[in-house]
């Protein structure tokens, strides 16, 4: 008997497909992208500018441009999809604190303290363990934003 190293392939009729209606849902990836252009007009209404000028939450320093960041308190990649784009988890910041600081988070967190109080922080911590389904949290804050939007 001859061997040809080579096993013999096995080939199988492919599955036939049927047309079903296809439910008509967003990806979460255009859900996030728009939630997040929100997510920076609600700050522009819940922390305005004085006299003019947007400042750093945690270095004070004037913002503008490209400098202007929505910074969070607790990194985005650790607070879950609850905390990701809500309102009390995030505050403007220049890109030095955002970016190059890692948010800056001990003089974050001593500001919030004491602006906001412990019980406030103490919430989020507490918030940042709940897990939900993203999809629906995102349009439902979608909804809940564009109504705070269009209401001024």
């Amino acid at each position: 008997m001859k061997r040809t190293g080579f096993k013999r392939k096995i080939t199988s009729k492919p599955l036939k497909t049927t047309k079903l209606a296809k439910v008509g849902k967003q990806p979460i990836s255009k859900i996030q992208k728009v939630l997040w252009v929100e997510c920076r007009r609600v700050a522009n209404i819940l922390y305005p500018p004085v006299n003019g000028i947007t400042y750093c939450y945690t270095c004070s320093s004037p913002v503008e441009g490209r400098n202007k960041h929505l910074g969070h308190f607790l990194a985005r990649t650790v607070c879950g999809a609850f905390l990701k784009y809500d309102m009390r988890n995030l505050r403007w910041q220049c890109i030095s604190c955002n970016i190059h600081s890692g948010g800056n988070s001990a003089v974050f967190y001593k500001l919030l303290a004491e602006k906001e109080g412990q019980k406030y922080v103490d919430k989020l911590f507490e918030d940042k363990k709940k897990t939900i389904k993203a999809y629906d949290h995102y349009v439902q804050l979608l909804e809940e934003y564009k109504k705070i939007t269009l209401a001024i």
